[in-house]
């Protein structure tokens, strides 16, 4: 199964045209974390605390990303970073690793397809380098890897149909998914 974790502010943007691309002919679940609640982490790390209940929406998205066998992280490039919804996704990583309920959290993590489509319009695909070690490193700590990404460039509404790498990149990936089909 494939679950697109989508962080862009507009549905039919250049980011959701490239992701859509890339999985073309699968079935996936496209995730719209901007449509979900998503409370400020809370960090009970040194507390001797664990976390079991979610006041927001998470559980409900860590658990299909959890059932899944391929999860791209799509977002737009905001000032050099992921978008603030799937920032505030991946900060909620840290309850769940205090969660007695997810104790295999980390070995789930590590056996997923991890994907990043990031697209941006500042010399991306020189400018996002930071963005995407920021998703490595994050991965690694789960004991899991990025196995690919793309980096789009766009900034106006329908300029990522003018990357022709992107775009074949994209087409790629419709290949390196068969298994998921």
């Amino acid at each position: 199964m494939i679950t697109v974790l989508f962080g862009g502010s507009r549905p039919e943007g250049n980011t959701a045209y490239l992701t859509k691309m890339a999985v073309e002919g699968y079935d996936y679940e496209w995730i719209d974390l901007t449509k979900y609640q998503l409370n400020p982490v809370r960090d009970v790390r040194h507390d001797n605390t664990t976390i079991e209940t979610y006041d927001d929406d998470y559980k409900q998205i860590i658990d299909k990303v959890l059932a899944s066998d391929t999860v791209i992280i799509a977002s737009p490039i905001y000032w050099y970073s992921l978008s603030a919804s799937m920032k505030a996704f991946f900060d909620h990583w840290s309850e769940t690793l205090v969660d007695p309920n997810y104790k295999d959290f980390k070995a789930k993590m590590a056996e997923k397809d991890f994907r990043l489509i990031i697209v941006g319009g500042d010399c991306p695909k020189v400018k996002a380098k930071p963005c995407i070690t920021q998703v490595k490193y994050s991965l690694e700590f789960l004991g899991a890897s990025l196995s690919g990404y793309i980096i789009g460039t766009a900034e106006r509404p329908g300029d990522i149909e003018k990357d022709v790498y992107a775009l074949n990149r994209a087409e790629e990936w419709q290949e390196t998914l068969s298994a998921n089909k």
